[in-house]
């Protein structure tokens, strides 16, 4: 019982610590999302938009759920965010966005926002 909530205690300080790495002081992470999903999603109709915005963000949850229990034994740090982040942008799904360096800092920030810091 004690290991289990050491475990969650370090999982919730290296996350809140990827936050810190991620955000920018003053920006919020949900305002730094959308102003990074701005700038790599090339489509002009606000639905179509929206709506690849939320398959990027169902990819990476998808993506993210069965590992997020290794996460507790070893928490993530930016190196694994970072790679993870660079396998999806990677994906067939994803190869006719063009802007790749900022839809991987996106899928980064989105990943630790999945992890469970608000």
């Amino acid at each position: 019982m004690a290991a289990d909530k050491e475990d969650l205690l370090r999982y919730r300080k290296s996350v809140q610590l990827l936050v810190s790495q991620y955000v920018p002081k003053g920006q919020s992470l949900d305002l730094r999302l959308e102003d990074l999903a701005e700038k790599w999603n090339p489509l002009f109709d606000t639905q179509m938009k929206r709506n690849l915005v939320e398959d990027v963000n169902a990819l990476v949850r998808d993506y993210i759920r069965p590992i997020k229990r290794s996460f507790f034994v070893k928490p993530p740090d930016t190196n694994r965010i970072h790679d993870l982040a660079e396998q999806l942008s990677a994906s067939k799904s994803l190869a006719k966005i063009k802007k790749k360096e900022t839809l991987v800092r996106y899928i980064e920030l989105y990943a630790v926002k999945c992890l469970g810091v608000a």
